[in-house]
């Protein structure tokens, strides 16, 4: 009996495959930027789809968010000092969904499909507000108050709303629009937002994009860089971020950890072109190998 050496080859290396993903856990790598500045209420990258929530007053479950995802349960209310971005015709404010308050404590976001972009209005941040991402199951990053808005400037603190009897209000807790943007291995089909304590997390214009944010298209960092995330099997690591340099598909970033360690690392976002997975690359590898024996045999 014939043995196809490349048919073997291919099922040795595809086995290895498995092998080594069942035991290697995945790292998964995330920057996060505030977006343009002190009083954004609204991503600036193009191509995004956003749940503003105007009309979907009250509580209700399974709400549809067409062409992105499905909501379990959400809670919405009329604007106030606490939440509530504008629009040209509510420069006052406009609904938004908030978690805790005594109502829904949790409420998760189940997407469609997978993405490495996500970003929202987080207003009057306190903590008890959490945000998990998950991608099949596995948590990718988690996100509070302590490790993420209380590293916004005192700039960031009190409703930047220009219209209305909220402007400036609830001065002691931060606004701001903030992005959350993966590595080209990084992306999540889940998104958690929870308050367990009544306080409420307060949020507005969930916005979402299909592909990652990419230099190439997209130009420059949406928003001013604020923190690096690393993490696998759950246990993260977060870095501030001193600088963020452009350098062709890739953002060169210089890092402090949380022990005060410098250090240096290039980040390479997710973008349309992602790299192939490995089973695919060996498929395809498996497939030259059996084309070249295909030739010489046809050539004998």
């Amino acid at each position: 009996m014939k043995i196809n050496t490349a048919t073997c080859l291919l099922t040795a290396l595809m086995a290895a495959a498995q092998v080594n993903a069942a035991s290697v856990a995945p790292t998964y790598s995330m920057i996060v930027s505030t977006s343009e500045g002190v009083g954004a209420f609204n991503s600036s990258l193009s191509g995004t789809s956003v749940q503003t929530f105007d009309n979907l007053l009250g509580v209700r479950e399974n709400v549809v968010w067409e062409g992105v995802g499905t909501f379990d349960k959400l809670n919405v209310i009329n604007p106030n000092v606490y939440g509530g971005a504008p629009s040209a015709s509510s420069p006052n404010g406009t609904p938004y969904a908030v978690e805790g308050i005594g109502q829904i404590g949790v409420t998760t976001l189940k997407l469609n499909q997978a993405t490495s972009y996500f970003g929202l209005y987080w207003s009057a941040g306190d903590a008890s507000n959490d945000m998990k991402f998950y991608n099949n199951g596995v948590l990718v990053a988690d996100f509070t108050t302590a490790n993420l808005m209380d590293l916004l400037p005192d700039s960031y603190y009190g409703n930047p709303i220009q219209s209305g009897d909220n402007v400036g209000g609830n001065g002691h807790e931060p606004y701001g629009f903030i992005n959350f943007i993966g590595d080209a291995n990084t992306s999540w089909d889940t998104i958690v937002f929870t308050n367990g304590h009544g306080s409420g997390f307060e949020a507005d214009n969930y916005t979402v994009r299909a592909n990652g944010w990419n230099p190439g298209q997209d130009g420059g960092l949406p928003g001013t860089p604020l923190l690096f995330l690393e993490s696998t099997d759950g246990e993260q690591t977060v870095s501030t971020i001193d600088n963020a340099t452009l350098n062709g598909d890739k953002l060169v970033l210089d890092l402090t950890g949380p022990n005060g360690a410098k250090s240096t690392l290039d980040f390479a976002p997710s973008a349309p072109a992602a790299p192939a997975p490995p089973i695919t690359i060996i498929a395809a590898f498996a497939s030259v190998i059996a084309l070249k024996g295909l030739r010489r045999k046809t050539a004998a």
